[in-house]
Order: structure tokens, then sequence, then C-alpha cells
């Protein structure tokens, strides 16, 4: 756990009080010229100006205090310091600021759920090394969570062709199967899976199954951090891992 600095507490305390009297012109002010002066070198001024913005809860200055604190850019810099900016930043939404601080929580030997549910917020808000974290790719794989549209040549759901086209040494979870095709279709509507699952027939013992597989991850051990992560209503059913090699093998 991250002891939260006696200075840094009383910011933080001053910060909620002082929400209610924010006005984005002085932040954004603030922001930009804190940006100028790091840019410059002049990091003692950049901080000033960030915790001005940080006052109003800007939560870019925030992050960029933490960095500050991270990079040793300060006379007394402090990791504590930089991961309560962090966690600062990410309860105000700003989702770099997530994937950064559990990769300090990891680094120290923090709890790996947190961590991993940190990195997952922070993909599922479209932050690209979160996403990377994780296994995914910034295409047609779980594209839904980060406001991803359908094409005007594809469905809305990923597609055999899909599957195919993953790598054969990638890996999968498959979710579960059914033996009507219409219930899998409803339990993809039901959970909004229509971009970030895909489902195949396949034949066993004379009778047809539809296999529905989730996400595309480039290693076993990132397959198994996304299936950690699942909702505890896609969990339920007992997700197992398999490379697209074995799901290529009845689709191709």
């Amino acid at each position: 756990m991250f002891v939260v600095p006696g200075k840094l507490l009383k910011l933080i305390t001053f910060l909620a009080c002082f929400g209610a009297f924010s006005h984005s012109s002085v932040w954004a002010n603030d922001y930009q010229q804190g940006l100028g002066a790091y840019i410059d070198g002049n990091y003692e001024s950049a901080q000033q100006h960030w915790l001005a913005a940080a006052k109003v809860k800007d939560a870019r200055s925030m992050f960029n205090l933490g960095l500050l604190h991270e990079q040793n850019k300060l006379p007394i810099s402090s990791s504590d310091n930089a991961a309560d900016w962090y966690r600062l930043a990410a309860e105000n939404g700003y989702a770099p600021a997530g994937y950064h601080l559990a990769q300090r929580m990891l680094d120290r030997g923090g709890s790996d759920d947190q961590a991993i549910a940190l990195i997952q917020r922070s993909a599922d808000d479209g932050y690209a090394p979160a996403r990377r974290h994780l296994g995914l790719s910034s295409g047609d794989a779980l594209i839904g969570k980060s406001g991803g549209s359908p094409t005007s040549t594809e469905p809305d759901y990923l597609t055999e062709s899909w599957i195919n086209r993953q790598s054969s040494q990638h890996w999968t979870i498959q979710l579960l199967a059914f033996n009507q095709k219409e219930q899998v279709l409803a339990f993809v509507k039901t959970h909004r899976l229509q971009r970030e699952a895909a489902y195949f027939p396949e034949i066993s013992d004379g009778e047809i199954f539809y296999k529905l597989v989730y996400g595309s991850f480039t290693s076993k051990d990132k397959a198994s951090i996304a299936r950690q992560n699942l909702s505890a209503a896609l969990q339920q059913h007992g997700p197992w891992l398999r490379t697209w090699e074995s799901v290529q093998k009845v689709t191709k």
C-alpha cells in the first residue's frame, strides 16, 4: 500500500474542497504554461503551473506531476508522490494514469489483481500501451470498448474470416458453446460482445455446436491475464485458453 505523504495529503484534501470553484480556462492556461516550462527544462516552474491546474482538478496536470517525480526532475523527487499523483489522475478519469500506477505497483510487488484491473480500465479507455500490455491489437481485436464502430463491409460482430486472419501462434479465450445459433447471438448481444468475440460452428458426435471465442492475444500469459479480468458473468462458464491454430483447424 502506498502511504500518502503529509504535504500531499493536505494538497489532495485542498483539491477536493477547491473543485467546486474550478474554471476550465484557468487550468487550461496553467497546463499549457507548465508544458512549455517542461519542454524548456524548467521543471520547478512546470511543477508550479501544474499544481495550480491540479487544484482545479485537471487530471492531465496531476499525471504530469507524477511524471516529474518518477523522472526525478525535481530537487526532492519521491516515488510515493509519483504513485499518489497517478492515483489521483486516474480517479479523475485520465486513462494513462491508471496504467502508470499499475506499473509502479507491479515493480514494487503490489497486488497483481489491482494492477491488472487498472491496466484493463486504461485499455478500455483506449490507452494504447495498456492495450499492448494485454496483447490487444489496435485494429479489429476488442475494438468495441475503445469506441470502434462496424465498417460498411462487415457486420457488427467478428466473423470466421476474422478468426482465420489471426496468427495461428496467438491465443484466444473460449467462453462457452451453444447448440443453437440463436443462443450464441443472444448471448453476444446481452453481454455486448459484438466487436469483442467471434463464434464458429463445430460438429461433434454428429451434433453442431456454436463455440464463442473472445479476443486475440500474442501470448498465453497475456490471454491468461485477460481471462482473469473477465466479468463475473463471463467467468462463471469456465472460460479456457486455446491457440488460434486449434480453432483454425476447424474454421479453415
